[in-house]
């Protein structure tokens, strides 16, 4: 049996995982490519969402290791690879925790909110699928075929899903 939390943040892993392996084809020029509308290029998305992930698991009280921060700079494909397992493990515990349980969330020279847990396990889930969703348009737009980073084909790839 599976915990219904814990796979959000597995398929959450593996889609992040499998965009990084797509990923390693492209030269410096395309993982610079950026299009109208996205957060900007491919290389800053996939650090943007690593990132943040990281941040928000240490929010949640479990620091992966190592975390990027904002000066860091680029750690390359292999390291993100490392920092997207660290952060999903991280989201899978925190996501047995007490879901409501508050946190303080801010920046110390901004406002300050205090907000449950599951919002923050719920905006980590949201924020990359969005970003990859970027990140698959500016693939298209160099004319290379995005993957297919659903849910079906998480199962079908981790053996939850099979042909009848």
């Amino acid at each position: 049996m599976h915990d219904l939390s814990t796979n959000f943040y597995r398929q959450n892993e593996w889609a992040n995982l499998a965009l990084i392996e797509i990923c390693r084809v492209l030269d410096d020029e395309q993982l610079d490519a950026t299009a109208i509308g996205t957060f900007g290029s491919i290389r800053d998305t996939l650090r943007h969402i690593v990132s943040a992930e990281g941040g928000y698991a240490y929010r949640l009280g479990h620091e992966p290791s190592p975390r990027l921060q904002t000066d860091d700079a680029w750690p390359g494909l292999d390291e993100l690879g490392k920092m997207v397992s660290a952060a999903a493990d991280a989201l899978a515990a925190s996501s047995q925790d007490a879901p409501d349980r508050m946190i303080r969330v801010g920046s110390d020279d901004g406002d300050k909110y205090d907000v449950e847990a599951a919002v923050i396990l719920i905006q980590a889930f949201h924020h990359s699928t969005e970003h990859r969703s970027q990140i698959l348009t500016i693939l298209t737009t160099l004319g290379i075929e995005a993957p297919e980073l659903s849910a079906w084909e998480w199962a079908l790839a981790v053996d939850r899903m099979r042909s009848a």
